[in-house]
């Protein structure tokens, strides 16, 4: 008799003048982008600061340009005839197929979003640029000179003000997309990627049988 039950009931919140319940006292679905966690009930009115965590989008396109020069070397060794890094000259008799694909992705990475905004249309507008290597620099202070004035616009550039976008996707969606559509086209059924490995493998498969027939004879 000392432990007394309580009936069960769900939360209830009142947002913006609505009166809100849910079977759970962690609710997603109230603010967008926001998890609140009921923790107590209060009688009197709360408020709730809401703001983006801008460092992580600087962390993510400095990790892009990483990844971009490092795309680039990666080519640089592959077509290297005398090298010692591994994988050297691995594609030095495919060295169209690496143009190729340094081309389109460059244009891609380089190119106009399809959600520009305002003074914000392309990866120039917030800092990044190309050295007279063909490298890639992340110029920090444009950077955060356009994140101060223009934020809104960079989110809208990058990602068309969504966080559902696919390959398949007819309408704009933005530049973060854009690039990742390109890529994908390399390695779908009838992608210049899927295609030269098969080749490859097919050509590789006739070396073997013809070395074959040569230790026979």
């Amino acid at each position: 008799t000392a432990n007394k039950l309580e009936t069960a009931q769900d939360a209830i919140i009142s947002f913006d003048g609505l009166n809100v319940t849910r079977s759970s006292n962690t609710v997603t679905d109230v603010i967008d982008g926001a998890t609140l966690n009921l923790v107590a009930t209060s009688g009197s009115q709360l408020s709730v600061d809401i703001t983006n965590d801008k460092s992580t989008l600087k962390t993510n396109v400095k990790e892009m340009v990483n990844m971009y020069n490092d795309l680039l070397l990666l080519f640089d060794n592959f077509t290297a005839v005398d090298s010692e890094a591994d994988m050297a000259g691995a594609l030095s008799e495919d060295t169209s197929v690496v143009r190729f694909l340094r081309t389109k992705i460059k244009e891609a990475v380089f190119g106009d979003s399809s959600t520009g905004s305002g003074s914000i249309t392309a990866l120039r507008d917030i800092g990044i640029r190309l050295d007279q290597y063909g490298n890639v620099k992340f110029i920090e202070a444009d950077y955060d000179a356009a994140i101060a004035s223009s934020y809104d616009d960079v989110v809208t550039m990058l990602t068309a003000d969504t966080s559902n976008e696919n390959l398949f996707t007819v309408s704009n969606k933005g530049l973060a997309q854009d690039i990742a559509t390109v890529l994908g086209d390399f390695t779908d059924s009838t992608g210049i990627l899927t295609l030269r490995e098969s080749g490859s493998k097919t050509e590789l498969s006739d070396h073997q049988e013809e070395l074959e027939k040569l230790e026979v004879r």
